[in-house]
């Protein structure tokens, strides 16, 4: 342990001086040598010191990753399915004898149609795993622009049952699917409808209303289920084909102006070339797919790397501290769910994550001895902690880091009411990322064994975070700490059966 707490007070009184000299923390530079060589000095000794660690605290959570949703219906996504289905089934029930009467006076053609818009729908190509491109669209068109809403309604269900059948996938996919194509048809039909006497202006107008429709309702229910942005659904996986869609209605205008002067082979030769392109678009891609897995595969291991050393990182600084042992991680994964709680996603949700395991790691500046005193620190001693956000700060300012980090590097020890530091902050001043570790810190610190006090239960910890909901904590951030007890214990490193133990019940009183 030697070698870990060579030069802490020298370390520590000179930055401490330096602070009261340069609030703005501009002098640092000197310092930061002897920070980086006790870094690598923890590093080298990590093992020997683990080895001396005190109570560990609660288990670290196995996992960091973001939860992926539960698989299956989200009941917000059945809800907008079981709209859709009533939408659905009312059109097509309302105009039902309109079906009959049209299939009986023109089998034959309904039948080119379907056969049509069957065989384009084999033609669906998936880009990259991102979305999809078919041209089955152009069927469903053809379909508003020669017959009535409930007909083309009637063809775009049984498009939808093909593909269910073709693809096997889940029941609830099919039954959306289906609805999807109903609605999306419908409102083809009439946008042409209300424009036929302007057929060109018309068709493109229709096309593209149904592929906002269709595509729209779709990404709103991708959207609900992986609990992600509208907006971002949209440009990662439909905004590359939106000039697509604007060809759907020109195209399906010419296949029935051709269907009706030559028959059969003019429908062909309309729905031929855009089949034959998608084709072979669909063959380069199979050959390109592989590559652009195997790019991802390893950007995404490069992230896991990333985050591991910066894990490894934060566990080294707190080889200081023989009371903290995975601290840092378990403050990270409660910080991780609170933010999903609190409508963060992808790379904002991971830089609140790597704030979390790194909003300690300026404590490298602090003397060990003064980490570790089992007594009340005196008020030299408590002003010398108070340095470490922005000796935190200092260290992650030249990294090309999300903002977020340093967020939750400087400000995770301010408080609601302006009370805390580094620059007491208050209320909205403080960002939120800053008052998400705060909350996980806190709990964390509550529930783990210290020096001068046992370990509290997860009951009597968020009692006491609730008594101090809008001085020391954020009400926002409290109320999704205790959503995400009820909706996912497992994150806390604890069970639901801990929520009935007498002790819990005892502490919490």
């Amino acid at each position: 342990m030697k070698l870990a707490l060579a030069g802490d007070t020298m370390l520590g009184r000179s930055v401490a001086e330096r602070l009261d000299r340069d609030p703005k923390h501009e002098l640092f530079a000197p310092e930061l040598g002897d920070v980086v060589r006790e870094a690598d000095l923890f590093l080298l000794n990590l093992e020997c010191c683990i080895s001396a660690r005190g109570d560990a605290g609660p288990p670290v959570p196995q996992r960091l990753q973001p939860v992926t949703p539960t698989a299956g219906l989200d009941e917000r996504v059945a809800g907008l399915m079981i709209g859709l289905v009533i939408a659905a089934c009312v059109g097509l029930i309302v105009a039902f004898q309109g079906i009959v009467a049209t299939v009986s006076a023109e089998p034959l053609r309904v039948a080119t149609l379907l056969a049509l818009t069957l065989a384009l729908q084999m033609f669906s190509v998936q880009v990259y795993g991102r979305g999809s491109v078919s041209v089955s669209a152009i069927g469903i068109v053809a379909t508003a622009i020669l017959f009535d809403t409930g007909t083309t309604m009637a063809i775009a269900v049984l498009v939808a049952a093909a593909q269910w059948l073709r693809r096997r996938n889940e029941l609830y996919k099919g039954v959306f699917d289906a609805a999807n194509f109903a609605v999306s048809a419908a409102a083809a039909s009439l946008v042409f409808q209300a424009l036929d006497e302007w057929r060109l202006l018309g068709a493109v107008l229709a096309g593209i209303a149904y592929a906002a429709v269709n595509n729209g309702l779709l990404c709103f229910a991708m959207s609900l289920a992986e609990r992600t942005p509208w907006s971002k659904i949209w440009f990662e996986r439909f905004h590359w084909a939106r000039f697509h869609f604007a060809l759907f209605g020109p195209l399906a205008l010419a296949a029935t102006i051709a269907y009706e002067q030559i028959g059969t082979a003019g429908l062909v030769a309309f729905t031929l070339p855009p089949a034959l392109m998608i084709l072979s678009v669909r063959q380069y891609l199979e050959r390109t797919t592989a590559a652009v897995e195997e790019i991802r595969e390893a950007n995404l291991n490069l992230r896991r790397a990333h985050k591991d050393t910066i894990a490894a990182l934060s566990r080294s600084m707190e080889a200081k501290d023989l009371y903290t042992g995975g601290h840092t991680e378990r403050v990270a994964a409660v910080a991780e769910g609170l933010a999903r709680r609190l409508g963060f996603r992808d790379d904002e949700l991971e830089a609140i994550e790597i704030g979390a395991l790194l909003h300690d790691i300026g404590k490298i500046g602090v003397p060990g001895q003064v980490l570790r005193k089992e007594g009340p620190l005196t008020d030299d001693e408590w002003e010398l902690v108070k340095t470490h956000p922005l000796i935190s700060d200092y260290i992650l300012s030249e990294l090309d880091l999300h903002p977020f980090v340093r967020q939750c590097a400087r400000s995770s020890h301010e408080r609601i009411d302006g009370s805390g530091y580094p620059d007491r902050l208050g209320g909205e001043d403080i960002p939120l990322p800053a008052r998400i570790v705060f909350v996980a810190d806190a709990l964390d610190a509550l529930t783990s064994t210290r020096p001068y006090r046992p370990a509290r239960s997860m009951l009597a910890a968020l009692a006491e975070i609730r008594a101090h909901a809008g001085t020391q904590f954020c009400p926002r951030v409290v109320g999704a700490l205790e959503e995400l007890w009820r909706k996912e214990p497992g994150i806390f490193g604890a069970t639901v059966t801990q929520l009935q133990s007498p002790s819990a019940a005892t502490d919490a009183a």
